[in-house]
């Protein structure tokens, strides 16, 4: 369906953003210690409820204008969940993988953001097409 290629750049784009946003704040608290290994798992645990919030916050406004759009509430559904979805992997991603790269012993202040933005993005169309596929019954 064309109208579901409308609502791609605004799914990735805002992946991308929250994904990065997330990654900023690990590293930043990595760079300051105020993160550790020790109470990692409790601030990722954080940072995807908020991220689940932020989500749910902006699929419920998303919901009515891609309905204002489009004029289908399956479409306008399959939108709204998939920012939801969307915003809680890219938090869930962009905590973990600056955690992954300094195990691994590169600087994630570096490589976190792209590598993030651009998992995030894929990610994020796959899954919006599937729940699209689900929910319109494509």
């Amino acid at each position: 369906m064309v109208a579901l290629a409308a609502f791609v750049p605004l799914l990735i784009g805002s992946g991308g953003n929250i994904g990065s946003q997330t990654s900023t704040v690990i590293v930043r608290g990595l760079a300051l210690k105020e993160v550790t290994f020790g109470n990692a798992f409790r601030i990722l645990l954080r940072e995807v409820g908020i991220g689940l919030l932020l989500g749910s916050f902006l699929g419920v406004i998303v919901v009515f204008w891609s309905y204002w759009l489009q004029g289908s509430w399956l479409v306008a559904l399959a939108v709204g969940l998939s920012l939801v979805l969307i915003s809680t992997m890219a938090t869930l991603f962009g905590g973990l993988l600056p955690l992954i790269f300094v195990r691994l012993g590169i600087d994630p202040a570096v490589v976190s953001a792209p590598f993030i933005s651009t998992m995030v993005d894929v990610l994020g169309v796959f899954t919006y097409f599937q729940i699209a596929r689900l929910i319109l019954s494509l």
